[in-house]
């Protein structure tokens, strides 16, 4: 076991040890890995809460629900049972890193408008809370008279403007037919630190999670003072990621009844990278999925887990390698339209991928990994390349040139060697270079992104410039 893993299991099995003794903090923050968060939320509330009272002692707050004056009167009130009043606010928004990006919660508003209308405007309230705007500002056509500028502020590119006719209409329309929506959610905590300063009533617990937190907020250390917070850190390691995935997800399939092939569990890994999250997401679509059959195969998992964004950057770059720049470009819009991918996070993947392409092509062209044959399939790598690589660490002198890519997922080790052959190095080199200037103009020259990761994909792709397949 890790030893942050051990460190948060050691810590919330105090926790649990305190609240049996009758010694209940007035609150927790729970944050890090979600798995990891929920699963501790829910033994610490089995803990607080008796099952027989948690109808009328427990209560579960949404982040686009969460109301900081709803949550401290909440919190003032006496429970409706004798014993412990519980209060729970999942991925508390007031306790997020940064300031909250409104592109995430147009795509919910996209993704709910069919299925989930309601959810839908509750989400667009939140969103008009990040703009300033109010819902009669952009009732009866408003939102066509607020400047594109405006428009580009909150959501960069001309594709996210350009989009607007298709989603927002029917959203305000929503809006207007519902009753009850509150146009603007108070998420400042001045408030819920003044009470809990002063001191919750006897008998209530306040328990907070998030994915990360700003550790220099006034209330993150108010809880820390009063109260307890736990961080849940993701494992290190890819033999400490797959040993976790394992442990955690081996209940999980006893209760379904199901077991895995050892390919069907390289496919998973091949789609989840072995987080936490994800793996067990995953593992109960797959348990569903195939029915009464008690064998989850790799086909399986290709069927309903589907095309990860790391993947496609794979072949992205692989287009790249065979100067193929219709295919790339398509696969480009796979990534920025199908699946939501921001350029910038399209950009970083393609450093990184073309960083771990040029460590192997230096690996492979200087001779350090004698093993290694074209064609060679996963099993094999990992029987006789992995060690090699594994040595390459070990050897101070070699440390800081393995790098990155040493440190990766085996399987993303064995695609980088796979196809390093493909590129020279001089076309990697110059590759980074131009990722670099794409970097710089992404961030300050204000043209549409999508373009601009287009025109870098056409320029690569010039049979003109510098010969991208390896001599």
């Amino acid at each position: 076991m890790d030893a942050g893993d051990k460190g948060s299991a050691d810590e919330v099995a105090r926790i649990i040890r305190e609240i049996r003794a009758g010694k209940i903090a007035p609150a927790y923050l729970l944050h890090g890995e979600e798995f990891l968060v929920r699963e501790a939320l829910d033994r610490i509330v089995a803990a607080l809460v008796p099952e027989a009272d948690r109808a009328f002692n427990l209560f579960f707050t949404a982040p686009e629900q969460t109301d900081v004056d709803r949550l401290c009167r909440d919190l003032g009130t006496a429970p409706l049972l004798p014993g412990t009043k519980v209060v729970v606010v999942r991925q508390a928004p007031f306790l997020l890193a940064g300031r909250q990006s409104p592109a995430p919660i147009v795509e919910k508003i996209k993704e709910c408008l069919r299925e989930e209308p309601r959810k839908a405007a509750r989400e667009f309230m939140t969103f008009l809370g990040i703009a300033g705007w109010s819902l009669a500002d952009l009732q009866d056509d408003g939102w066509r008279r607020i400047d594109a500028a405006e428009w580009s502020r909150l959501l960069p590119g001309e594709e996210g403007i350009d989009d607007l006719e298709k989603w927002l209409p029917r959203v305000l329309d929503i809006c207007s037919d519902q009753e009850g929506l509150s146009p603007a959610r108070k998420t400042d905590p001045v408030r819920l630190e003044e009470l809990l300063m002063s001191g919750l009533p006897p008998g209530n617990v306040l328990i907070l999670t998030a994915p990360n937190i700003d550790k220099r907020k006034r209330l993150v250390k108010i809880i820390a003072e009063k109260g307890r917070v736990v961080q849940f850190s993701a494992a290190r390691g890819e033999a400490r990621q797959q040993s976790l995935v394992m442990a955690k997800t081996r209940a999980l399939l006893d209760r379904y009844g199901k077991t895995l092939t050892a390919e069907a569990w390289q496919a998973l890994g091949r789609r989840t990278g072995f987080e936490l999250t994800p793996s067990v997401q995953a593992l109960e679509k797959l348990a569903v999925f195939t029915g009464e059959r008690r064998e989850i195969r790799p086909e399986d998992v290709e069927e309903v887990i589907g095309k990860t964004k790391e993947e496609s950057v794979f072949a992205l770059t692989a287009a790249l390698g065979e100067r193929a720049a219709a295919r790339a470009l398509r696969i480009l819009r796979e990534l920025l339209v199908d699946q939501g991918a921001q350029p910038l996070v399209v950009l970083a993947m393609l450093v990184r991928e073309v960083r771990f392409l040029l460590h192997a092509r230096i690996f492979l062209h200087g001779g350090r990994l004698p093993s290694w044959r074209p064609g060679m399939d996963y099993g094999r790598f990992q029987a006789r390349i992995m060690p090699e690589i594994k040595a390459l660490v070990a050897d101070r002198e070699e440390k800081g040139e393995a790098g990155d890519l040493a440190g990766e997922n085996p399987y993303v080790i064995y695609q980088a060697c796979r196809r390093a052959g493909d590129f020279s190095e001089e076309a990697l080199i110059s590759c980074l270079q131009e990722l670099a200037r794409l970097d710089l103009r992404l961030k300050t020259t204000g043209r549409n992104p999508h373009l601009l990761l287009e025109d870098f994909i056409l320029n690569f792709c010039d049979p003109d410039k510098v010969g991208v397949r390896a001599s």
